[in-house]
């Protein structure tokens, strides 16, 4: 055994857990980013419930996923403390088995909380984007996280037959291939990260917006490709470790990224609805951004606010006001009651071309009506 590789021991009343250098820097990895996430929900939270007064289901849905990535992580912290990152044959058999329980706990807890957040993206999508294309892509998406979800949580507890296989070998039964499971989830986290990430994009890129703000809206939404990022990380990680004759040794990297990944998910699902909050607190800098593009055509927005389009088409006897702000997309007017869609306006631009805009009900209708009672007795005689 190597002199060079030197591991830091705590002990810990009556039994020693061991809590190597490897293992320090993991916890503290998995300990650091489940914050971050935390921050990130209840921002969320607070401006959904607080400022917009409205929670939905993909609000709950995130809720449920960082539930999730705590019960990862504590049990992350068990297998640090007991030896993950140490030479196996460095760990007392007591010791060993005490990881190996909580390694075998976090692999189902840390696809829950992936696949509950990548559910609260898609959910997002589906109110945001309501037309019929998008709501069945939606639909599809949600309906393959449902099968493959639950084929990656079931699989996780029940990797063997009888369970206690999975850390004592000596025990008569099955387990599934582990190289074959961990890399067909890990392969089906990253496509549907890549899927997530491109459906949004044709519809976004039919707003009828300024380039700049249109690609500033994309750039939101193409955030969740931090997530691709890190999937691709943690295959690489798996690589090592489903090549290792050492497995308690090569497992931080792997476990790691496991814990980047499970709450980068999280902290790119909230992104998006974020802007009425940073807005409140920095008011300046998103009005300077934004008032950069409230251009249309030669004109300047009176006020500030966008064209409006009356009555359109048949058929459209509502409002369609193009969406000028992220915070349009997330419920941020005043009109909280109102139904907000995105629809398709036939041959709405100069070109004949559909063009997609944000069609607003009743609140919208009656503040429509105001307005032409107010211009009508301010022209009448």
């Amino acid at each position: 055994m190597s002199t060079s590789i030197q591991h830091i021991v705590h002990p810990r009343g009556d039994d020693k857990s061991f809590l190597s250098s490897g293992g320090k820097s993991g916890m503290a990895i998995s300990i650091a980013f489940t914050s971050l996430a935390t921050i990130f929900v209840f921002a969320r939270v607070y401006t959904r419930a607080g400022i917009m007064k409205r929670m939905e289901s993909n609000d709950y849905m995130v809720m449920i996923a960082l539930a999730f990535s705590y019960v990862f992580m504590a049990f992350y912290i068990i297998e640090a403390l007991n030896g993950m990152g140490m030479h196996g044959a460095d760990i007392p058999p007591p010791i060993l088995l005490k990881q190996m329980k909580a390694f075998w706990i976090t692999i189902p807890f840390y696809n829950a909380a992936l696949l509950c957040a990548k559910a609260s993206i898609l959910l997002q999508y589906f109110r945001v984007f309501p037309t019929r294309r998008m709501r069945l892509i939606t639909w599809v998406m949600l309906g393959i996280l449902g099968i493959y979800g639950s084929w990656a949580v079931l699989s996780g507890f029940l990797n063997c037959i009888p369970v206690a296989k999975f850390w004592d070998k000596t025990l008569e039964g099955y387990c599934l291939d582990e190289k074959g499971l961990w890399f067909s989830n890990a392969s089906m986290h990253i496509t549907t990260d890549l899927v997530i990430l491109i459906i949004p994009i044709p519809a976004l890129s039919k707003l009828d917006l300024p380039k700049r703000q249109k690609i500033a809206l994309i750039t939101v939404f193409a955030l969740g490709g931090f997530v691709c990022i890190t999937s691709i990380c943690r295959l690489v990680a798996l690589k090592k470790i489903s090549d290792s004759t050492d497995p308690t040794f090569d497992n931080v990297g792997a476990a790691s990224w496991s814990a980047i990944e499970c709450n980068v998910g999280i902290i790119c699902a909230c992104l998006p609805t974020l802007r009425p909050l940073v807005s409140r607190i920095v008011p300046h800098l998103l009005s300077t951004l934004s008032s950069r593009n409230r251009s249309y055509g030669n004109r300047r927005f009176s006020h500030g606010r966008p064209p409006t389009y009356w009555g359109g088409g048949a058929g459209i006897g509502t409002v369609s006001t193009t969406i000028t702000a992220m915070d349009d997309l997330e419920f941020g007017s005043h009109c909280a009651d109102s139904d907000r869609v995105l629809t398709l306006v036939p041959e709405a631009d100069i070109h004949g071309k559909e063009k997609l805009v944000l069609k607003e009900t009743k609140c919208m209708e009656d503040a429509a009506e105001r307005v032409r009672a107010t211009a009508g007795s301010s022209i009448s005689p």
